[in-house]
């Protein structure tokens, strides 16, 4: 009984319900959209690989995958919902009476499958993983926006598929699904800890998404053999994701309170948050700078913004890295 409720059923093929998603999932979350309760804004669509291969690595929060469901729906939107990526989920969660079955529905497979990637079922070109794990999504608020350690599977499984890895940094989990406690004493029945919900549903909450440059990973094969390989690639992608958090969630409340708790473990007061930054210079500050620049071209933003209209998504045309 035990063994039942820990493991997932591996023998359940992968699958992405969509009509259920397009009945009743996202019809529901886009009026929630229009009506003001959530907030979603996406930024970078352009680096969403056009074949809809890829590994979607990115941070986890809240006591409910909310975080994984605007991530594909994102994603669906944008290249289409041929392309919307599974995404790995606790095995003990797809073992859950309810939960695991409508998480499967959804395009959730086991996290167990990606021990051995090479074996992954052919429906599985795309998947979004949470590096973090478990660890990730069941801390309290007030390590908001402080991400746990990575893991380095996500990169032996864009190895195995030889897909691109696409850092994903999500904001608006720690404000929606907030977390009061980790519960660890039951681990060893239902085999996870889990977050305790500091509400019962999810609170109003502005999300964001921004999707960066993917990262290839050169020499598929000897990086599946090398651990060191695997964790500097992991550690260069996780930078990424968590210099986004930085930028981004810096004047939250909860992230404050993050640096506040952060600080007082470490014995040193918190750095002062980043001043405002400035929209435009004066024309005659800007002449100057363009002569100093002698006419060199700055590079773009790798990131550029789309917005979330009221009666759905919309974003620009995605480019192929």
């Amino acid at each position: 009984m035990l063994l039942k409720l820990r493991r997932a059923d591996a023998s359940v093929p992968p699958r992405i319900d969509h009509a259920l998603l397009e009945r009743s999932v996202e019809p529901l979350m886009r009026t929630l959209l229009r009506v003001g309760y959530f907030g979603l804004e996406v930024e970078g669509t352009e680096w969403l690989p056009r074949d809809g291969r890829a590994v979607y690595a990115m941070n986890h929060a809240g006591w409910f995958p909310l975080d994984a469901f605007f991530t594909g729906l994102t994603v669906s939107n944008a290249l289409g919902p041929g392309k919307a990526p599974f995404f790995a989920a606790h095995d003990s969660a797809l073992a859950a009476p309810l939960l695991g079955p409508f998480l499967r529905r959804l395009g959730a497979v086991p996290v167990s499958w990606m021990k051995r990637p090479e074996r992954l079922p052919p429906e599985i070109r795309a998947c979004g993983i949470f590096p973090e794990g478990v660890e990730g999504n069941c801390k309290p608020f007030w390590r908001a926006y402080r991400q746990r350690p990575w893991k380095r599977g996500f990169v032996r499984v864009a190895a195995a598929l030889d897909a691109p890895i696409v850092p994903v940094a999500v904001l608006g989990g720690e404000e929606s699904l907030p977390v009061a406690w980790t519960v660890r004493c039951l681990e060893p029945v239902i085999g996870s800890i889990f977050g305790l919900p500091l509400s019962l549903v999810p609170l109003p909450a502005r999300w964001k998404i921004v999707f960066h440059r993917p990262v290839r990973v050169r020499s598929p094969r000897s990086v599946l053999r090398d651990p060191d390989a695997q964790a500097a690639l992991a550690a260069r992608v996780r930078a990424t994701v968590q210099a986004t958090l930085d930028r981004n969630a810096a004047g939250k409340p909860l992230a404050r309170l993050s640096a506040l708790v952060e600080a007082a473990r470490l014995g040193h007061a918190p750095a002062p948050a980043a001043p405002p930054a400035v929209r435009s210079a004066p024309k005659g500050r800007r002449r100057s700078a363009r002569r100093a620049a002698g006419g060199q071209k700055t590079e773009r933003s790798s990131i550029s913004k789309t917005s979330v209209a009221l009666g759905g998504m919309s974003g620009g045309a995605p480019r192929a890295p």
